[in-house]
């Protein structure tokens, strides 16, 4: 599965200090928000000096980027797995692997870090283009079982895959700001099912 590449300039040599600096941030974040931590506070959580934060990455976003992308690989492998593990046919990869997605999009750490400081930290243009490989990777290569089990006409699978994944995108933000998550949750995961099941009909049904 490929996934995203940061934009920034290429980090120093992974070590230690890297993980800590990304482990720190995840858990700063994920608790209070982008907004709310500043670099020392990081930098005294992950027990190392400011300029080795300043060695790793350019700057917080930086750091705040290169986070969302290992997220994002982790994010991936874990639907991936989980999926596997669920579906008893490949032509029900698209309606687990997608549900799977919500289920994780309702996690706190993830709503705060991928879905509430993405977009605002990112901005939305990156926010959604670092996204791209990772859903594009996960639905293309649902969409084409069910091109090859004849449920879906042959077609160029990659706009079909940009707008499932705007509605996985859309869902995640409905969710992440909710005064309800777990109500949200309920009720964007039906209308999933309802978009979803258009793609997971025989065409002669």
């Amino acid at each position: 599965m490929n996934m995203p590449v940061s934009r920034s300039a290429p980090a120093k040599k992974p070590s230690k200090n890297r993980e800590q600096l990304l482990a720190a941030a995840r858990r700063l974040f994920g608790l209070r928000g982008y907004g709310e931590v500043g670099t020392e506070e990081i930098v005294r959580e992950a027990g190392v000096t400011r300029g080795a934060l300043y060695y790793q990455f350019a700057d917080k976003q930086d750091l705040f980027r290169a986070l969302f992308i290992s997220m994002l690989h982790e994010i991936g492998h874990e639907v991936f797995e989980e999926t596997m593990a669920r579906v008893t046919h490949d032509t029900e990869d698209l309606m687990v692997g997608t549900q799977m997605l919500l289920d994780v999009y309702s996690r706190a750490e993830v709503k705060q870090i991928v879905l509430i400081d993405g977009p605002a930290v990112l901005g939305w243009n990156e926010w959604r283009d670092l996204q791209e490989p990772l859903h594009q990777a996960m639905l293309t290569h649902a969409l084409q079982h069910l091109v090859d089990e004849g449920w879906l006409a042959p077609q160029p699978l990659e706009p079909v895959a940009s707008l499932i994944a705007g509605a996985l995108m859309q869902a995640g933000l409905a969710i992440a700001n909710a005064d309800d998550p777990a109500e949200a949750r309920k009720i964007y995961g039906r209308g999933l099912e309802t978009l979803v099941e258009g793609f997971t009909r025989r065409r002669n049904d």
